[in-house]
């Protein structure tokens, strides 16, 4: 015999808890895409100057005429240019070291934000010493104009970007050497060698990954090759979650297709095509996992051993940014600035 108040009562129960469920669910999802939405809003701000308004006062824009063969570039993709065009430093010291070692290339550093330059800046005023120092303005929609990367930049994919800063500047570097040729270095690279008489050449930064720190594609065939595919690679597998992905990522995948080989340390010239893929002592003597080692007094004499055959060294910013070089120590990223940056190391009071 059915009791049916019970089963009323009970199908009524049952009714209830599924519609609480369903909406623990469609709470939780709106939930998570509101957090996803403000994850992707809070970095635009970070990136916000790319879309503003040159001024009048701004830096000159870059005229690809200026460009001359096997220019070097600096690429600085932050907007914390509201007072004037700001470097710390340490970026200071990148740019003076390609200056001082190659005074017949160019140096362009390039800037997405449309700010000025401040001549209160001690560091910007003492880049006037120096001939081959240009410090230039790119409009980010505009430089990407008629390039395979258009469609990207138009699109505003970058925004996506959990680092669109870091993002950003992998885009600029393959497609400044896409558009012209010549050497990208990061901010955080101090040479300590000429580049003059080198080409079509990158380096390795572990036996995994092809580092996209420093690179250089000349126009010659092998040289357009590598920066087609790079630069088609950046646009088709654009990862905005992996911080890697679109910088050493991209270098690597296309030598692997270039060099018709899954090891990077398999890379030499012959297997590609004449491209030279340098070991890390090049400019990785230090891995990123022992960063510390520049900032180390204790282990100074022998990392500075380390980088005797080195052609510049790659410091690992991301990494040691916050930690301090006391003027008149013995840590080797200190030594090593003194020696190829005096100028900008002079600047530091206490610390660099």
């Amino acid at each position: 015999m059915f009791c049916w108040p019970y089963l009323k009562r009970n199908l009524l129960f049952r009714i209830i808890f599924l519609l609480l469920i369903s909406l623990v669910i469609v709470y939780n999802l709106n939930f998570l895409s509101n957090i996803d939405q403000f994850l992707n809003s809070s970095q635009k701000h970070l990136i916000s100057c790319y879309f503003e308004e040159k001024q009048d006062n701004s830096l000159l824009e870059l005229n690809p005429e200026e460009v001359t063969k096997n220019s070097i570039f600096f690429v600085e993709t932050s907007c914390n240019h509201k007072n004037g065009i700001n470097l710390s430093l340490r970026q200071g010291c990148a740019i003076e070291s390609a200056a001082n070692l190659n005074p017949n290339l160019n140096i362009f550093v390039l800037f997405v934000a449309p700010s000025y330059i401040n001549n209160e800046s001690d560091i910007i005023n003492r880049f006037k010493m120096y001939t081959n120092v240009n410090l230039r303005y790119i409009n980010f929609l505009k430089y990407s104009h008629n390039t395979p990367l258009q469609d990207f930049v138009t699109s505003n994919t970058i925004s996506t970007s959990q680092w669109p800063v870091s993002h950003a500047s992998d885009l600029l570097r393959f497609l400044t050497l896409w558009k012209f040729g010549g050497t990208y270095l990061d901010l955080d690279v101090v040479l300590m060698k000429s580049l003059e008489g080198l080409s079509n050449f990158a380096s390795i930064e572990s036996n995994t990954s092809v580092a996209s720190l420093v690179l250089n594609f000349d126009v010659d065939k092998i040289g357009r090759a590598v920066a087609n595919t790079s630069i088609n690679d950046f646009a088709s597998n654009y990862c905005n979650n992996d911080w890697g992905y679109n910088g050493p990522g991209v270098i690597t995948r296309t030598l692997k297709k270039i060099c018709d080989t899954n090891l990077v340390t398999d890379m030499n010239k012959q297997k590609c095509k004449g491209f030279t893929v340098l070991g890390t002592e090049a400019f990785c003597p230090i891995s990123w996992t022992d960063w510390q080692l520049y900032f180390n007094t204790n282990t100074s004499e022998e990392v500075m051993v380390k980088l005797k055959n080195s052609i510049g060294i790659h410091v690992w910013n991301l990494h040691s940014k916050h930690t301090v070089i006391n003027v008149g120590s013995k840590q080797p990223y200190g030594l090593v600035a003194k020696k190829y940056c005096p100028i900008n190391f002079s600047l530091a009071k206490h610390v660099f």
